[in-house]
């Protein structure tokens, strides 16, 4: 026990001083907290001096200092100190019960804290304190007062004594209930005769050696027995028994049975065990409150989920994972009051933020906790998270829009489709007729535009029934060209800067001509979306390989993307566009086309200085 009460002082100092301050206030009631947190911090290292370095005289002397540095009230300085150090008994006890193997008495334990503290606390008595005379009973009072022992009866406590052969000379009414033995029956007989189930019990057998032979008093030791077929647990206690002439006349034993206790130590232990493994294996996040609303549990789901660590949330609020507006605070105090007055908040769908800053969709269910007078002592918090499934959930219900769609669009399809094919059999009829190049030429742009229209009827047709594509080899770079062609009239990029960087030679990838263009042009017009109004706008396009594969970058100088977004911008309908602007389809379908083609889209964003996307191709075999 030496090693882990040392091991205590030395590393848990802090929660020490905090425990030991809380209950050193009460006796200096008028000093402030932070005369009192200095009290106890200068009184902890003369502590350290007695316990682990053993050394008494250091340990008074640096005492001595703190009395002079504290003067509580005239006389009663000395006082204020053991009081301190009888105090930190306690708060020592704590400490190592919860760190000690559960088997070890308690009681033992104060036990054995008692006998190291003892000859501080006499010294300081003697050092500081004025000779006292003894209170003596006459002799006719002896009678009365072992009778009135003899009566006095404690649930599971009591006592006997033995001669200097071991003999039984008294056993109280509490033995009589603890054995089932009278005092008639066993007074005159030797211990061992009376209790044959002592001889099993070798502490026992060295407690009566020390304290007949050695004057040695043994404190509280644990020690089963069998009893009318019940295992009894007993703490006990023996004190050697001496004449006027300090010579040994018998031995005394204080005998408690704390068999009950210790079943419900066990029991009690056996659950938080089933509590904590409960509480760190379920799947969600579980916090519990007290009753000002504070954390005081944070599983490891809750963790998980939010990022923080226990012991950074213990004592705060639940708004440390809400957003900070108004609303939130005022809903969340709607929340509490519920909570309190109708017991349950269930399944209620809130938006909670981890520490990263995403948000995470959660079902939120509070419940109230009442003691047994039905005051209410706090409540309980489980948060499981929905995000993917209400992501699953728009995703069906666009799935059915894109279904409606796709329905329209055959039907659109066949009734645009047939006008189209009259005027574009005509444009084509009117060119081989005439040999104006300029009317040609304006024949030849209604032919374009109708090859336009035709491939915007198809592409959305194909949102719902993909069309079958040839896969060809493709030279990214004549893409990239017919890209600039197209984008350099849209009004958005007419007074920004397009730069070009491609490197020669780069090879050939298997893809689709159109859908890479589509691919790529989709990505330039987002940039110029992100640059619109921009005065000094760039866009770069860049292309290379690295052996492997065939890589373009397209670059912009916008507004760049927002950390918590950057995960999302490839989800179907997930846009941050204005309404009206985007549909969020755009880079869904962009990514899917390459994911198609055995690539891959990274992306690369800073709020303030851009963004860049990296196509990634393999590159074709010569």
């Amino acid at each position: 026990m030496q090693d882990l009460l040392e091991h205590i002082l030395e590393n848990k100092s802090d929660e020490l001083e905090r425990a030991w301050q809380e209950r050193v206030g009460k006796l200096a009631g008028e000093w402030d907290e932070q005369t009192q947190q200095s009290f106890v911090r200068e009184l902890l290292p003369a502590v350290k001096l007695f316990i682990i370095d053993k050394d008494l005289p250091a340990s008074r002397g640096h005492i001595d200092a703190v009395l002079k540095q504290f003067s509580y009230q005239e006389g009663k300085d000395a006082d204020l100190v053991i009081k301190a150090l009888l105090i930190l008994r306690y708060v020592l006890l704590g400490e190592m019960i919860k760190r000690e193997d559960c088997a070890v008495s308690s009681m033992e334990v104060f036990g054995y804290l008692n006998d190291l503290f003892n000859p501080l606390i006499i010294d300081l008595a003697a050092t500081y304190r004025p000779a006292k005379l003894i209170n003596r009973l006459p002799e006719n009072f002896a009678p009365s007062c072992v009778a009135n022992l003899q009566s006095l009866k404690f649930a599971g406590v009591g006592f006997f004594v033995v001669d200097a052969s071991l003999n039984l000379i008294y056993w109280s009414r509490g033995v009589e209930e603890i054995y089932g033995l009278t005092a008639e029956s066993v007074i005159g007989c030797n211990i061992f005769n009376a209790l044959p189930q002592l001889d099993d019990c070798a502490e026992l057998k060295s407690a009566l050696t020390s304290a007949l032979q050695e004057k040695r008093e043994k404190e509280l030791f644990s020690c089963t027995q069998q009893v009318d077929g019940k295992k009894l647990i007993l703490d006990i206690k023996c004190v050697p028994m001496l004449n006027e002439q300090r010579e040994i006349i018998g031995c005394s034993m204080l005998v408690h049975d704390v068999t009950k206790l210790k079943k419900s130590e066990s029991r009690l232990h056996r659950y938080e065990q089933y509590f904590e493994n409960i509480l760190n294996d379920a799947a969600d996040a579980i916090v519990l409150l007290d009753e000002d609303d504070h954390i005081t549990l944070w599983n490891k789901a809750a963790e998980s989920l939010f990022g923080y660590k226990e012991k950074q949330v213990l004592g705060q609020s639940l708004e440390v994972i809400f957003p900070k507006d108004k609303k939130t605070k005022a809903d969340l105090a709607e929340m509490n009051q519920t909570v309190r007055e109708q017991g349950v908040v269930r399944r209620h769908r809130v938006e909670t933020v981890a520490q990263d800053g995403h948000i995470v969709l959660t079902a939120f269910t509070r419940t109230r906790l009442r003691n047994e007078k039905k005051e209410f002592i706090g409540s309980s918090v489980i948060l499981r998270d929905i995000t993917q499934q209400e992501q699953l959930r728009q995703q069906v219900v666009h799935s059915e829009k894109l279904s409606a769609v796709g329905t329209l669009a055959a039907g659109i399809a066949h009734e645009v489709g047939t006008p189209l094919t009259s005027i574009s059999s005509l444009a084509q009829i009117m060119q081989m007729k005439t040999d104006d190049e300029e009317f040609k030429a304006k024949l030849a742009l209604i032919q374009q535009s109708i090859d336009r229209i035709s491939r915007t009827v198809r592409t959305l047709v194909d949102f719902s029934r993909p069309a079958t594509e040839k896969i060809e080899s493709v030279y990214l770079n004549s893409v990239v060209d017919h890209v600039l062609r197209i984008i350099k009239y849209d009004k958005r990029l007419k007074h920004q800067q397009i730069i070009t960087l491609l490197e020669p030679n780069i090879g050939l990838v298997r893809a689709n001509f159109d859908q890479v263009l589509q691919v790529l042009i989709n990505i330039c017009l987002n940039a110029a979306d992100a640059m619109e109004g921009k005065k000094d706008g760039v866009l770069e396009v860049k292309t290379w390989n690295n052996g492997k594969y065939v890589c373009a970058r397209v670059r912009d100088n916008g507004g760049g993307i927002k950390k918590k977004h950057l995960s999302c911008i490839f989800d179907p309908f997930f846009t941050t566009k204005t309404n009206g602007k985007g549909t969020g389809l755009g880079l869904w379908v962009s990514y899917n086309i390459i994911k198609s083609f055995s690539g891959d889209i990274k992306v690369e964003s800073d709020v303030g200085k851009g963004t860049s996307f990296t196509i990634i191709l393999p590159r074709q075999e010569p």
